[in-house]
């Protein structure tokens, strides 16, 4: 069976094509989380985190984007 990838915040980043910055302000408002940490505690990141990162973050700005419309 083969090993599943684990990303570092860098790795994440560039796969999703943000900073790294931008992953830890996500963690601080809970669209982003890690579902690993590797042997000293840093953050891991599974392919499905990834995936899991860009539909809460895509949805975020949805409801920014509707809230903006309706202040109009």
């Amino acid at each position: 069976m083969a090993e599943e990838r684990l990303y570092s915040i860098t790795e994440a980043a560039e796969r999703l094509g943000v900073s790294p910055a931008t992953i830890a302000t996500w963690i601080r408002l809970g669209i982003a989380r890690a579902s690993r940490q590797d042997e000293i505690g840093r953050n891991r990141y599974t392919e499905a985190d990834l995936v899991e990162m860009e539909r809460r973050f895509q949805e975020r700005q949805a409801r920014k984007r509707a809230g903006d419309r309706e202040a109009r």
